[in-house]
C-alpha cells in the first residue's frame, strides 16, 4: 500500500470517529434529545401537528410522520417520535417514541 493509501484511511477513520461523537440537539425537558413517552402519548386524538411542534412537545430530535398502514422500519430509536395521522379526519390515531 502507498503512503497515499495509508494516509487516506487513517483520515477517513479520524472523519468516523469525529462523526460518532456528534451530540444529538437539546430537548426542552429532560434529557436531551430523547423522546418522553408520555408526552408522545399525549399527542393523540389532537388534530396533526408540524414536526417543529412535535419536536417541541415530546422532546424528540427526530420525527416521523406516518399515516395507518404505512410500511416503517422497526428500529427503535429512543430520539425519535412517530406519529401516525388519519389521512380522513386528520388526527393522531397513535404516537408513540421509538
Amino acid at each position: 500500500m502507498t503512503r497515499t493509501g495509508r494516509i487516506g484511511i487513517a483520515l477517513a477513520g479520524l472523519i468516523m470517529a469525529t462523526l460518532q461523537g456528534t451530540p444529538v440537539s437539546a430537548a426542552t425537558h429532560g434529557q436531551p434529545g430523547l423522546c418522553r413517552p408520555e408526552a408522545a402519548r399525549a399527542l393523540v386524538g389532537k388534530h396533526r401537528v408540524s414536526d417543529r411542534r412535535a419536536v417541541r412537545l415530546t422532546g424528540a430530535s427526530l420525527v416521523r410522520q406516518i399515516r395507518p398502514g404505512a410500511p416503517v422500519t422497526m428500529d427503535f430509536r429512543q430520539e425519535r417520535v412517530t406519529i401516525e395521522t388519519s389521512p380522513r379526519t386528520g388526527r393522531i390515531v397513535r404516537a408513540s417514541c421509538g
